[in-house]
């Protein structure tokens, strides 16, 4: 829905800053019909309330991107050391490394990164590979 749309459906101006708040609270109502969102705005939308609510959710989301972004750090943190691991696996012939690597970032991920980084495949690498192109 767009700014004019919720002020046609409403009869209410709103400034930009006021929209994007509006939206964000629209976006998260789901599946719900525009206009029964301005209908229920209409009626509730200026409540203490429902601003309330909005500031938790708009707290909530900040908390899950920053957690997010922490996740997605950690698992590049563990990618660089797997692929680090797998260099020295190849380098030595190294078992432990490469047990080491798969342990922590997954088989399919290290398998990945050795084909496209022209790393020898290993017997169990092969195996892995003729079990995935069977299905």
């Amino acid at each position: 829905m767009t700014q004019q749309e919720f002020e046609a459906r409403t009869g209410k101006p709103v400034t930009p800053e006021e929209y994007e708040r509006i939206e964000a609270m629209y976006m998260a109502a789901g599946d719900m019909d525009k206009d029964l969102f301005c209908a229920e705005y209409k009626r509730f939308g200026s409540s203490a309330l429902v601003e309330e609510y909005y500031q938790q959710i708009t707290g909530l989301n900040g908390m899950l991107e920053a957690r997010n972004k922490e996740l997605a750090d950690a698992r590049q943190e563990r990618m660089n050391l797997a692929e680090f691991l797998l260099g020295k696996a190849a380098a030595y012939n190294d078992t432990d490394f490469h047990r080491a690597a798969v342990e922590l970032v997954g088989r399919k991920a290290a398998t990945l990164y050795k084909i496209k980084n022209g790393f020898p495949l290993w017997e169990e690498d092969v195996k892995y590979l003729e079990e995935m192109l069977a299905d």
